[in-house]
């Protein structure tokens, strides 16, 4: 799939009828469903839109693309694709990009045993229309194209060994359902998709536009109906305001993270749906409900309830067959015995009597973007914790043997012989107690704590079974190797869920079963137009991958929201479109930059700039914009008389209003030539927007033109305001000033100038020289160039 679905932060509008934070399955589901009944829509993602041929391949791109949050720092890019949380009981895994965790899942579609819906823990209005959440099964389904690996494509080791593993375990066995395409061709979204080249490299994210990701799917369909998409765009917190809500937000990869005091920005919207996922959506809710800005008291529960849905990771390592369980990653696919997806059975034993005691358990494939580092991973996680499951000196001398295969090829495909090649990746589900606790701590940071849940009941059965699927495939079995008593049974999830739960009312948790969340500690008070629509809401674990459950769940919410407010969904329509869904156009190569100006403007003063400062100046009427300028056209911009870009960001002005105005619809133009005016000017013009409505006009302008005495500095540095009332340059003049840049924030503006859209680093340079060439080329003209005449 080529072309991009989101669009530039700078084309982002004030207000919208809808703001959807997050891109995972509940994000990406209510986007599109509501701009299919015709609604003004706004989805905001934290991290970047990747296409195909983008994903890790190689460990260092790997790491380059990874973030980790603890409780007391955050490494990495908060953009970066792989997202590692880290806490003392339970570690989560999950993707941030455009698509969510969807980018870097599995794939794996399966719905739970009925008796999880039978659950108390739900609502009773759920529990008592099954219709509805079995539409959203079915519509679900529809889009994400499940499908089991096909019998026409080379048989796959790891299924074949998984198979075996069930049969000595006598549990039932079943091929995965799989959001994978194995054929080219149009899928139910209009999107053209390619087969699957059975790398394995799923969870690493697919290189070869084969996985069904929200990017072929859901959210192409909600940028066809409409749907404004945004990347990098960090929400914060949301703040009500009479009948509208206020999404603050803050601008990732700008520059605007090298000036400290630059202020959030915000969104209006008269609906709100929290999509963030289990821990996004809860750390907003839980810093909202902190914060003395609004009226946006919630539930008590909010953060309780997180299960991480009984996951258990395993392995069986250094088996008697081979199992060739490790992605291609940059490696030649030519010659090579295919992988296959990530994930492609389970061994189900879903159904137990005893639900508490029910599982399933996956094979699964380690990308290769790591394979390099596995074989010393693995041996010292054998010598460390491995369990033998068959016994013997010669059977000790060929697993010794295949294990130095591995070690000492290490670095030239050591995982792709020897002990390595013949290990099997293990992944169970089960039912924990679902007792965690999500809060921020004293640095703002989203924490989660579950003393001592590495050691229920339901970890040690499952080990246990681990260990039994191993034994027929005549390896070590290898338990997470976190899971010990020296590191305190600390466990990982790919699959967290919960804190937002749905329930009854407020005292059993924090939205109804509509997903609206709830206004009180107690009761079933609402806040009208504010949602959670991801795994947050699940009450409970399910026992399986959650992401089609997410989905129906999803499903039914955007049907509620759309039922109450008389919206019409296009359902019969939805995933039919005959053409693929049309992209943007090809990105061109661009240059921005963050800047700050500071100064002072006077209410009244319509005439005089300087006396605008003055009056301003006594009466500490400040005003201060943190902007972002971009051209997303590097050519036009230079070659153009006008020289335009547009400009993003917030204006701070107490005497208008006590909290940051949002600069949306900026221009900037830079060195204009005009017959009206001597020399060339710089100007700059936007809507300022308040958090209560209020609206204003910016205008203002340097002018760049030679003087007595060294005036360049200066005319670079020195912005004439004029402030207008309403949305428009025609309304009345409301104050005047003058702003300046100081030296060491224009210092900190050079280390915000960036090239977008270059394919290389050569590009870049060049492009950033051409720009350079432009500017001082200018300016050389303006005050030189007279002189040598």
């Amino acid at each position: 799939m080529s072309g991009r679905l989101s669009s530039p932060i700078d084309a982002i509008a004030d207000h919208y009828t809808v703001v959807v934070v997050g891109s995972g399955y509940g994000g990406s589901i209510a986007a599109s469903r509501l701009a299919r009944a015709g609604q003004n829509v706004c989805l905001l993602e934290r991290g970047r839109e990747i296409r195909a041929g983008q994903y890790a391949e190689t460990a260092t791109e790997f790491i380059a693309n990874s973030q980790v949050n603890t409780s007391g720092e955050h490494i990495g890019s908060k953009t970066a694709l792989y997202d590692f949380h880290v806490n003392d009981d339970i570690n989560v895994f999950k993707g941030c990009g455009l698509g969510g965790t969807s980018l870097v899942n599995a794939n794996v579609s399966l719905r739970p045993d009925p008796r999880v819906f039978d659950d108390e823990r739900w609502p009773v209005a759920l529990r008592g229309d099954p219709a509805a959440l079995d539409r959203g099964f079915e519509l679900a389904t529809h889009m994400l194209q499940p499908n089991t690996y096909p019998d026409h494509l080379p048989r796959l080791a790891k299924l074949d060994a998984h198979r075996a593993s069930a049969q000595g375990m006598k549990l039932p066995f079943k091929l995965a359902p799989i959001n994978v395409h194995f054929e080219d061709g149009i899928n139910n979204a209009g999107v053209e998709q390619k087969a699957c080249t059975l790398c394995g490299d799923c969870v690493s994210g697919c290189n070869h536009d084969a996985k069904n990701t929200l990017l072929y799917n859901y959210l192409p369909d909600a940028a066809r109906h409409g749907a404004k998409i945004f990347c990098e765009i960090d929400v914060r917190r949301v703040e009500r305001r009479d009948e509208r809500y206020i999404v603050h937000y803050r601008i990732l990869g700008k520059g605007r993270d090298k000036f400290d005091d630059a202020p959030d920005a915000f969104v209006s919207a008269d609906i709100v749906i929290l999509a963030a996922g289990t821990l996004g959506s809860t750390e907003i809710l839980l810093r909202s409900d902190e914060s003395d800005d609004g009226e946006l008291t919630t539930s008590k529960k909010v953060g309780a309830r997180f299960t991480g849905n009984g996951d258990t990771l395993g392995f069986a390592y250094n088996n008697d067959r081979h199992i060739n369980g490790i992605g291609f990653g940059n490696r030649d696919p030519d010659g090579r015995t295919p992988v296959g997806p990530t994930i492609t059975s389970v061994i189900d034993d879903s159904a137990n009597p005893v639900l508490s005691r029910a599982t399933i358990i996956e094979e699964g494939a380690i990308p290769g973007a790591v394979a390099r580092y596995l074989p010393w991973v693995f041996a010292i996680a054998d010598g460390w914790v491995g369990k033998a499951t068959d016994h013997g000196v010669w059977d000790r001398l060929k697993e010794t043997g295949r294990t130095l295969s591995s070690v000492f090829t290490a670095w030239f495909g050591g995982a792709y012989r020897g002990a390595v090649q013949n290990t099997q990746t293990f992944l169970a589900m089960g039912h924990d107690d679902d007792s965690g606790v999500m809060e921020l701590d004293d640095d703002d940071r989203l924490t989660i704590s579950w003393p001592n849940v590495g050691t229920t009941e339901l970890f040690e059965q499952v080990n246990d079974e681990l260990e039994a699927a191993t034994a027929p495939l005549g390896g070590d079995y290898i338990v997470n190797p976190m899971w010990t008593d020296l590191l305190h049974h600390r466990l990982v999830t790919v699959h967290p869920l919960g804190g937002c739960v749905l329930a009854d009312d407020a005292i059993g948790g924090v939205v109804n079963h509509k997903g609206q969340v709830f206004s009180a500690d107690a009761g079933t008070d609402v806040h009208e137009g504010l949602y959670v629509c991801d795994g947050a809401v699940i009450p409970r674990p399910l026992g399986v991958n959650p992401l089609l459950t997410i989905s129906a769940l999803a499903e039914r919410c955007v049907a509620q929201i759309a039922d109450d407010r008389g919206w019409t969904i296009d359902y019969e329509s939805a995933g039919t479109s005959p053409s693929p869904a049309e992209p943007k156009s090809s990105e061109k190569v661009g240059v921005e930059f963050s800047e700050v100006m500071r100064g002072f403007f006077s209410e009244g003063e319509k005439n005089n700039f300087e006396r605008g400062a003055e009056l301003g100046e006594q009466a500490d009427s400040s005003l201060k914009f943190t902007l972002t300028i971009v051209s997303h056209d590097l050519d036009r911009f230079i070659e153009s008389d006008e020289h335009q870009a547009n400009v993003i960001g917030t204006v701070t002005a107490p005497a208008l209003s006590d909290s940051a105005l949002v600069a949306t619809d900026g221009e900037f133009n830079l060195f204009v030539v005009s017959d009206e005016y001597r020399g060339r000017k710089m100007w700059y013009r936007m809507k300022l927007t308040s958090e209560d409505g209020g609206k204003w006009f910016f205008v203002g302008f340097k002018t760049i033109h030679d003087d007595p005495g060294f005036d360049v500095w200066a005319d670079c540095t020195t912005l004439y305001t004029t402030i207008h009332q309403g949305h428009s340059e025609d309304g009345d003049i409301v104050g005047r000033g003058i702003l300046r840049i100081s030296v060491g924030d224009f210092v900190d503006q050079l280390k915000t100038m960036d090239v977008t859209g270059a394919d290389g680093a050569i590009a870049r340079t060049k492009a950033m020289l051409r720009f350079g060439q432009f500017f001082v080329g200018a300016l050389f003209s303006e005050y030189v160039k007279d002189k040598l005449v």
